[in-house]
């Protein structure tokens, strides 16, 4: 079968993949070995045979290791565009249902956005775009991706500080060599709009790309709860094809939401209430905000092999929101009368900015030295960040009977400033590392990253005027090894090990009793193997553990005083396969099983619990089947085990089971049509979790969308 370069084709066989596996072709398509992550990709203008797999992306670059997904011996899963646009996703959460060992978890504080679990470790402070950090609180949409990147287990020597669980990284679409152009248009239910484009052109060495979306969705089986965002992505690069590249990229987002806190805990359980009950109130609760980043890249190949690449990166995220937590005011016993109980409606009003300014420099290069072969990357990172938050203090809100809030209750709102902070934070890191090939059979992983991190933070107290003033400043070192061994061309097996630290202003924050702590430290130890089954299949494995050696936990003597006198680990294993059974059949599935233990802490009933929002087990599974003609139909569910709201586990999510379905039909070849389910039996289910209040999921949502391409 023949593909037009040119053209994307919506035929069966290629199906949803349209432009954005056209853009990955010259790397999916290559023949021989893996390319060259640092390499300067020239455009693939005439590609024939058959159709790669559309979940398996094997070839995809690792950001800051010389390896790719396939080579790299750590377990990486990648989430293409493909497979975000057939399962309907419009969020980055949506997206992430296809990666095992995560949850979600709740706002605290006034926290939303993008919150999560990995590996028994929290996330927050872990999300990335092309390699620089993006830890800002929104709600990430993914109309600008081109991947979704999960590195899982400590990644310090990639990220630096964090990444204890893993690291999230987002691919964004730049320009190619040809032109193109995609307008997607969206209608959900119970209501909501969609529209998308993806548009493209090139006149010699330059390239422009403008993607553009603009959403507005009511969550199924919530009342009052909205969403509703626009956002614009445009790039332009010099020299494609060339030695020699500049690009810039700019992303903005804007969202105006009705935040969803949930329902209170009642009994350690979610409250037994309508699903559909909400505790904010109208004309209060409300969620902005403003994301600008502005990333500029040059890069240029001296020879085969050896590339120096340069991004500067400016962000700057405003947030304000004005949310309602729902908490029970009294303890309710097995005796207690339901229907007398009421709720406070515990106001989460805060407004911040964070900004991020950062430059890093790095250098690719293969080379020979004697019977080895070396593919290192080296550099170095400069980094500012800024953390202004201003925490308010509202007068009481009406409280409200558990089972009929009522959403329209009179209120005159007034605030008052509690607490105005802000924190400064510089960044210096120096990395390398080595992948060697020692002959046929063997390889082995060598890195280190040196890691300076000084953060000032400074708090008036807006009742008593106080002023605090904190700063720390910590210096650590980071190392990963690792051992690879090919017993057959097709099968690749090894063990790793490595480190990562999370220093007590890691969130840009700091308090009286952490200022004076060292970072906790983190070590991972991982055995894993990769099986090409088929040219189009692969099946990946790793059974890993992590410990937190000294993790923060209140001082015994002192409750009002942390030290690093806690130990916290997580062991497990996981499985995963990805790439096409026959030639119309594709699948990507994955379980994950984690056996988290708080083995010491300063307080003693968290001893031997499970950590903070770690399921047991998780299961995801998605497959398409293409149809004659232009007919594709896919299903699939995700499964997260039971999980704990704290670290006394008393409070508890129930496990649940989601399916989704869809069914698209490509009319002709630049026009198709897509119904997707998302929860197809309406299963109530809960996601993010806190101790005191819980999250329920979206109910049953229908998706129906036209896409039109050239």
């Amino acid at each position: 079968m023949s593909l037009r370069a040119p053209l994307p084709n919506l035929q069966p066989s290629l199906g949803l993949a349209g432009v954005g596996l056209l853009a990955a072709a010259p790397g999916a398509l290559a023949q021989g070995g893996p390319p060259d992550a640092g390499a300067i990709a020239l455009p693939e203008m005439n590609v024939q045979g058959q159709n790669p797999p559309r979940y398996r992306a094997d070839d995809t670059p690792v950001v800051r290791l010389p390896t790719s997904v396939r080579e790299a011996p750590q377990s990486i899963t990648v989430v293409p565009r493909e497979l975000i646009e057939e399962r309907g996703a419009t969020s980055l959460r949506e997206a992430l249902r296809n990666v095992t060992g995560i949850s979600l978890a709740a706002g605290e504080g006034g926290f939303s956005g993008d919150n999560l679990t990995l590996r028994g470790f929290s996330a927050r402070n872990d999300f990335f775009i092309d390699g620089i950090r993006d830890s800002a609180q929104y709600t990430r949409d993914p109309f600008f991706l081109d991947s979704v990147e999960v590195l899982k287990g400590p990644s310090a020597i990639i990220f630096g500080r964090g990444s204890t669980g893993g690291a999230i990284n987002l691919s964004t679409r730049m320009p190619q060599a040809r032109n193109f152009g995609e307008l997607t248009l969206s209608g959900f239910s119970p209501f909501g709009l969609r529209a998308t484009s993806d548009i493209g052109m090139y006149s010699g060495t330059v390239g422009v790309r403008l993607n553009a979306m603009a959403t507005r969705q009511d969550i199924a089986g919530r009342n009052h709860v909205t969403n509703e965002r626009w956002g614009v992505a445009p790039s332009v690069t010099w020299g494609l094809g060339t030695n020699t590249q500049v690009s810039l990229h700019f992303l903005h987002q804007s969202e105006d939401n009705v935040p969803d806190f949930g329902v209170p805990i009642v009994r350690g359980r979610p409250a037994p209430v309508s699903y559909n009950t909400f505790y904010g109130l109208a004309g209060v609760d409300r969620e902005r905000t403003e994301t600008n980043v502005m990333t500029l890249t040059a890069q240029h190949r001296f020879a085969d092999g050896i590339n120096l690449r340069n991004t500067f990166r400016y962000g700057n995220y405003d947030r304000n929101i004005n949310a309602t937590a729902p908490r029970l005011l009294t303890t309710i016993t097995p005796t207690t009368n339901l229907s007398t109980v009421l709720v406070n409606r515990q106001p989460q009003v805060r407004r911040g900015t964070d900004t991020i300014l950062q430059n890093q420099t790095e250098l690719r290069a293969v080379a020979n030295t004697g019977p080895l072969r070396h593919q290192i990357v080296t550099g170095i990172e400069l980094g500012r960040e800024t953390s202004q938050l201003t925490r308010f203090t509202s007068n009481n809100r009406p409280n409200a009977t558990l089972f009929n809030p009522n959403y329209f209750q009179a209120f005159d709102q007034t605030l008052s400033v509690n607490t105005d902070a802000d924190t400064t934070a510089h960044t210096l890191g120096l990395f390398l590392a080595d992948q060697i090939r020692i002959g046929e059979y063997f390889e082995v992983l060598l890195g280190g990253r040196y890691d300076r991190f000084e953060a000032d933070f400074n708090s008036l107290a807006g009742a008593t005027g106080i002023t605090t003033k904190l700063n720390r400043t910590d210096d650590m070192f980071s190392w990963r090894g690792a051992l690879v061994f090919k017993p057959l061309s097709t099968v690749r097996t090894y063990f790793s090990a490595g480190t990562s630290f999370n220093p007590s202003a890691e969130a840009l924050t700091l308090a009286a009793n952490t200022a004076t702590l060292a970072p906790e430290k983190n070590r991972s130890f991982e055995i894993g193997a990769s099986w090409d089954v088929t040219q189009d299949l692969s099946i990946r494995g790793a059974v890993f553990r992590i410990e937190k050696t000294n993790a923060r936990t209140p001082d015994p003597a002192n409750g009002t005083l942390n030290v690093l006198n806690g130990e916290q680990r997580s062991d497990g294993f996981e499985i995963s396969a990805a790439g096409r059974i026959t030639r119309n059949w594709n699948v990507i599935t994955g379980y994950t099983y984690l056996d988290s233990q708080i083995t010491r802490s300063g307080t003693p009933t968290e001893v031997g619990k499970e950590l903070l929002n770690t399921p047991r087990h998780t299961a995801t599974f998605w497959t398409s089947y293409d149809l004659p003609y232009g007919v594709q139909l896919g299903g699939g569910f995700s499964y997260i085990d039971k999980r704990y709201g704290n670290n006394a586990n008393t409070v508890i999510a129930p496990a649940y089971m989601r399916y989704d379905a869809a069914v698209a039909w490509g009319i002709t070849d630049q026009l198709q049509l897509r119904l997707n389910a998302l929860n197809l039996t309406d299963k109530r289910f809960y996601e993010g979790v806190y101790a005191g209040n819980i999250t329920p999921g979206a109910g049953r949502t229908f998706i129906l969308s036209l896409a039109a391409r050239y």
